[in-house]
Formats: C-alpha cells, structure tokens, sequence
C-alpha cells in the first residue's frame, strides 16, 4: 500500500480556521444523587473514557479499607459513590473531560478529604473532516486523611451556590434543556434555555449552555454576544471566558479571541485548552513566535494531548525546521496512534526526513 504524505498545501490549510471544529466547555448542573456505590470502581460514568483512581491512607500512613466512602462530584453528571477495596484504592471510569472533586468520608472521626482533578476537555475535529483524538487519560490521586478538628462548618457546594438564586421555573427550563441537549435536539434544547434566560437573564449557567448550542449550529456570531453576557456576569469564572475565546476566533474576531483565551490561560493555568487555542489565534495573526510559545505551553501542561503536537509540526514544516517538525508529527501518532490520519502523517514523516 502506498501512503500518500500530507502536502505542505495541505497541512498549511490544516490551520485553517474552516478546518476546526472547535471543542467546548459544557458546565452542566444537576442534582447530586448516588447512582453507584458498594464497590471499589463505578459502574457508571459521565460519558467520557478518562480515569480518576486513587489510594486513601490513614494518618499513620496505612491505607484505608473497611466502609470507607469515596464520592466523585461534578458539574456534568449526577453524584458517583464507591467503597473502597480490601487494598484501599477506588476508581471512577468512563468520565467526560470537567471539573471533578473526589469527596472521601472515612466516618465521624476524620475529617471530609476533598481533591480537585480536572480533565481538560477534548477536542473534536470531526465536523470539518479532521480526525477526532480521543486519547484516553488516567489520574491518580492519594488523599491523606486527617483527624477531625473543631472548626466552621463546609462551605455549601458549588452546585447549590450556583443555582441557589435561579427562581423555579427557569431551573426547570434549564433542567429540560441539559436533557434535550444530551438527546441530541439541540434546536429543542436552544428553545428551552432561552426561555430559562428569559424568565431570569441574570442565568450565567443557562447562558453558557446556549452560547454552546449556538456553536454547535453554527452561529459564532449568536454564541458571542450570549457567551459575552455570561462573562459580564462572572468574570472570573474558566469555562464561559474559555467559549466567548472560542467562539470570537470561529468567528474571526481574532484579536478579541486572543484578550479572552489569553484571559481563560491565566484562569485555569493547568488547562492545555486556552493556550492551544491561543496558539493557533497568534498564528492567525501573524504573531507566529508567540503562537509557537503557547503551543509549546499547551504540550508542557497538557500531558497526553496530541492535537497541539500536530499544529506545532504544521508550524516547523511552514518554518522548514523539519527536524522538529518530525519530532512533534511522530508525537503526535505516539499519542494518538489510532487517529485516522495515521498513515498519512507516517508517510509525510517519511518524506520530512528525506529533506533533513
């Protein structure tokens, strides 16, 4: 079989903003209810294929065991619940790219452990024909638990802060919306969360879900000016910030794009998302130096997302550094070894190595 390289047209145009379909943040509340518990790995998950495990350990330093509870709380999916095993260790499968907080209650004695891990969200490509890289991601946490203190009592969750204002029949509008969006009738689910924002426009949850719908039809334009109205409304909140980002760059308002993602970085530090999509925004301006610096920075905080590797191939071969550009192409396949490109970014390695 012959493979085909990517010509340097063809990767050129890769970077082209009609050829991304851009990934989203979906901050989704829902009621906090057990839907799995009673062993040491969920039976359910969020929909997703990432991993969260851990290990829990005593203060002496011996792990955990016995009916110790493990919950894992987010803002995509009812509330998971898990014992742990006879060696200590849980494990939650099957999750979609959020915010997590693994919630440990070892009993009346210790006090609540609570660890944040955040899964970055993927990035799909598929709309506009790019492969979608869909690496699986597996994070580890060790929780020491603590003698319990005297002291005030937690904070309410983040859930029931978020909604606690939202009068009732806008929480239910925007209820029924997350429903129909997870069914698939975006057009139903538009319909009803702009009547929840109707009904309260000071919905900042319900806005970034319709600007994220809005992007999903196509319509950068009508995503901008809800994803705007969010951020007004919570300024320092990651997730609407990263999707105004997001949506001013599918809709080529690149230097608005570049002050919001530049924002959304400073935001969520450890998230690759922003700074790739800074990178690939620099790059639309000309300002290739820096989009090389963001991208670089999305690989160092990113871990095991291929998709930045690619474009920084695409930037050295514009750049005739062919070497580096091999080493990120054959990053890029070590990542994501079963994306559909496969072959023919091996055969455009092949033939960037014969011009080294």
């Amino acid at each position: 079989m012959v493979h085909t390289p990517l010509s340097v047209s063809q990767l050129r145009n890769s970077f082209s903003l009609h050829s991304w379909s851009l990934a989203l943040i979906l901050v989704v509340i829902c009621p906090l209810l057990t839907v799995a518990q009673g062993s040491a790995r969920s039976s359910v998950g969020t929909g997703g294929t990432h991993v969260i495990q851990g290990y829990i350990f005593f203060p002496s330093g011996r792990r955990a065991d016995g009916p110790v509870q493990v919950k894992l709380q987010s803002h995509v999916a009812s509330e998971l619940s898990v014992t742990l095993d006879s060696s200590g260790s849980f494990m939650f499968s099957s999750l979609a790219p959020a915010t997590y907080t693994v919630v440990v209650d070892a009993g009346p004695e210790y006090e609540k452990a609570r660890e944040d891990v955040v899964i970055d969200t993927d990035v799909d490509l598929s709309r506009m024909g790019i492969p979608v890289v869909n690496t699986s991601r597996r994070y580890s946490v060790m929780i020491h638990l603590q003698v319990k203190s005297v002291g005030p009592r937690n904070k309410p969750g983040v859930v029931n802060a978020a909604l606690a204002a939202v009068p009732a029949n806008a929480r239910k509008l925007y209820d029924k919306g997350l429903e129909l969006s997870r069914a698939g009738e975006t057009a139903k689910a538009v319909d009803s969360l702009k009547e929840a924002v109707v009904l309260y426009p000071n919905f900042p949850l319900a806005l970034n879900e319709l600007g994220v719908l809005y992007l999903k039809l196509g319509k950068a334009d009508t995503a901008v000016g809800v994803l705007d109205r969010a951020v007004k409304l919570e300024p320092a909140t990651f997730a609407p910030r990263l999707n105004l980002g997001i949506a001013l760059l599918e809709a080529k308002r690149f230097q608005d794009a570049r002050l919001h993602l530049a924002e959304a970085s400073k935001q969520n530090a450890s998230a690759p998302t922003p700074h790739m999509y800074l990178g690939i925004t620099l790059a639309h301006l000309g300002q290739n130096s820096e989009a090389e610096k963001e991208l670089l920075k999305a690989v160092e905080v990113g871990g095991s997302l291929g998709l930045p590797h690619y474009y920084l191939g695409g930037l050295y071969w514009r750049q005739r550094d062919y070497g580096r550009a091999v080493e990120h192409l054959e990053k890029y396949l070590e990542l994501t070894p079963n994306a559909a490109d496969a072959e023919k970014v091996r055969g455009t390695i092949k033939d960037l190595r014969s011009r080294i």
